[in-house]
């Protein structure tokens, strides 16, 4: 059973809708197999727990980089 797991920002619930949805579809055709076979799990990410260089990305946002 193909597990697939998106880490990415925080999005609205029709966006992360669209994203399974067609994460779903590609991944059974890619493996030929029943869309009920396909996991898929969406991790959010806050600029607050992620960095770049070093430095978190919410301070690099106040920043206005």
């Amino acid at each position: 059973m193909p597990l697939i797991i998106v880490e990415g920002p925080k999005t609205d619930i029709d966006t992360r809708r669209k994203l399974a949805q067609d994460l779903t579809r590609v991944a059974s055709e890619a493996f030929a197999l029943p869309e009920e076979n396909i996991l898929v799990i969406l991790r959010e990410v806050g600029p607050d727990c992620v960095s770049r260089g070093g430095e978190l990305i919410c301070d690099k946002q106040a920043a206005g980089e």
